[in-house]
């Protein structure tokens, strides 16, 4: 799912919205939440763009870091 995700993972605060190739949301999105983040309340996706709740503002930035790690592999 890694190569769905485009070069955007941008946190605020507790969220995180995630930018993907178009029509390849849903299908990330249903990867992530098979995957059970612990640091993920939940997740909504659209056409291009998945917008994922998180616990803590910490949990963002943690996931803001590891998403960009596997996107510049």
């Amino acid at each position: 799912s890694e190569m769905c995700i485009r070069d955007r993972v941008e946190a605020a605060q507790n969220m995180l919205v995630i930018r993907c190739m178009v029509g390849m949301a849903q299908a990330v999105c249903a990867s992530l939440d098979s995957m059970h983040w612990p640091g993920f309340v939940g997740t909504l996706a659209g056409d291009d763009t998945i917008f994922i709740v998180c616990r803590t503002d910490t949990d963002a930035t943690n996931s803001q870091e590891e998403f960009r790690k596997l996107i510049n592999r």
